[in-house]
């Protein structure tokens, strides 16, 4: 144990039981649960920036176009009898007033918020209103200023949910017919009919220009975040291996220090460790968010190690989910069992998984008839198992002959690394 010792004084972890090391300066392996739940946020939440984006937009459209419609009323124009430029002059600062107010607003901290969603809602409508003034105030149908609604639309459309976007066409239409139809005037009913049909296309197709764009940027952040994630799945898999074949690296260095002249014993119980660590990498491969389900990798183990040695391994219980690192030392803990029981042993073979109703502890257990250690030859495996688990699973190990049958029992807290026990493979 000279050789572990040393290695354990340069640095390593003591979580990982002087057995699996981490990264130079102590640093956690990344974790891929964690960054889940840290991204991939919903649709709305990727739409901030967009909708931070547009409100600048239109602060900056809200000061031109009062600015033009105060130039345009006081300028030399084109005089209408209907056209009353005091209320236009009046609409104009009160629209630059609203603009200033707004523009003070702490958007950044806001957008996203069910607060910012009202404020929107409220300011667009009440552009929607005013521009109706401008109609009014300036002719009816003879005025221009309906053409301000097509600055509006697309604000609307990028900003609002659907049912609101509705709701505010529908003001617009509204509200430019009343303005026209205010005016006692005879209105040409063509042109009338024509702005409106104008008015109502625009309004479908900037919605429709919105959600591709909505579509667009979600499906592009959602892209660059499946790149961060596969980034983080090759450093985590880089960590991983690295971490075990240093494991497997002092696997050996124990059996060095032992005193022992069979070489292919040695051979046989490292392969097996091998074994048990690649059907951990195997079971990491085949599932999400870099959880392990300890029963197949049990399983494989017991399948490998029972035909290598010409016996079979019973496997049932419930099945737990664990961390890959807690996997992997549960893993080598029930190789060194199964081994152990296997050579030492009587009769068959039974290995045992349970979780906890509460989730707070996992529970593994390796049965068979022998008498147990009285009869069995001394060996780096249990020795192994008690460090594994005492050390690095702070769990504990228990043995006792029941009803003429050899019984360990492993018990380790899992906390939130349990997330399933339904017993799906009994």
């Amino acid at each position: 144990m000279a050789h572990l010792r040393k290695r354990e004084e340069a640095g390593r972890s003591e979580g990982a039981t002087g057995l699996v090391t981490v990264d130079p300066g102590g640093r956690r392996e990344p974790q891929q649960d964690d960054y889940l739940q840290s991204t991939l946020a919903g649709g709305a939440r990727i739409l901030e920036p967009f909708h931070l984006g547009m409100v600048r937009v239109a602060l900056a459209l809200g000061w031109v176009s009062a600015a033009v419609v105060a130039a345009g009323a006081a300028l030399p124009h084109f005089h209408h009898d209907r056209m009353f430029h005091g209320p236009i002059l009046l609409l104009a600062l009160a629209a630059a007033v609203g603009n200033g107010v707004l523009a003070l607003l702490p958007w950044r901290r806001w957008v996203g918020t069910q607060r910012a969603a009202h404020l929107l809602t409220a300011w667009a409508a009440a552009v929607v209103v005013m521009v109706a003034g401008l109609v009014y105030a300036g002719g009816g149908w003879t005025s221009d200023y309906y053409l301000l609604y097509f600055l509006v639309i697309p604000f609307v459309a990028a900003t609002e949910p659907v049912r609101r976007q509705l709701v505010l066409y529908a003001l617009i239409l509204i509200g430019y017919l009343v303005a026209v139809m205010s005016i006692p005037d005879d209105p040409l009913s063509g042109m009338i009919m024509v702005r409106l049909a104008v008015l109502g296309a625009a309004c479908a197709v900037g919605t429709f220009l919105a959600r591709a764009l909505h579509r667009t940027t979600v499906g592009r952040v959602r892209a660059e975040e499946a790149v961060r994630m596969e980034r983080l799945l090759t450093t985590e898999a880089h960590h991983r291996i690295k971490n075990n074949l240093q494991l497997v690296a002092d696997l050996l260095i124990l059996e060095a220090d032992r005193a022992r002249t069979n070489p292919s014993v040695v051979v046989e119980e490292t392969l097996s460790r091998i074994q048990s660590v690649a059907a951990v990498h195997q079971s990491l491969a085949q599932r999400s968010a870099g959880r392990v389900a300890l029963r197949p990798v049990v399983e494989r183990i017991a399948g490998l190690v029972g035909d290598r040695l010409g016996r079979k391994v019973e496997v049932d219980g419930d099945d737990v989910t664990l961390t890959g690192r807690a996997a992997t030392w549960t893993a080598l803990v029930a190789n060194e069992l199964v081994v152990n029981a296997l050579r030492h042993g009587r009769g068959d073979v039974t290995i045992s998984l349970a979780a906890d109703p509460d989730g707070e502890e996992a529970e593994l257990v390796v049965e068979d008839g022998g008498p147990g250690p009285a009869a069995a030859a001394p060996g780096l495996g249990l020795a192994l198992v008690r460090r594994l688990v005492e050390e690095g699973l702070r769990g504990t190990v228990t043995s006792e002959v029941r009803d003429r049958r050899y019984r360990v029992e492993v018990r380790f807290p899992v906390g939130e690394e349990v997330l399933d026990h339904a017993g799906a493979h009994r």
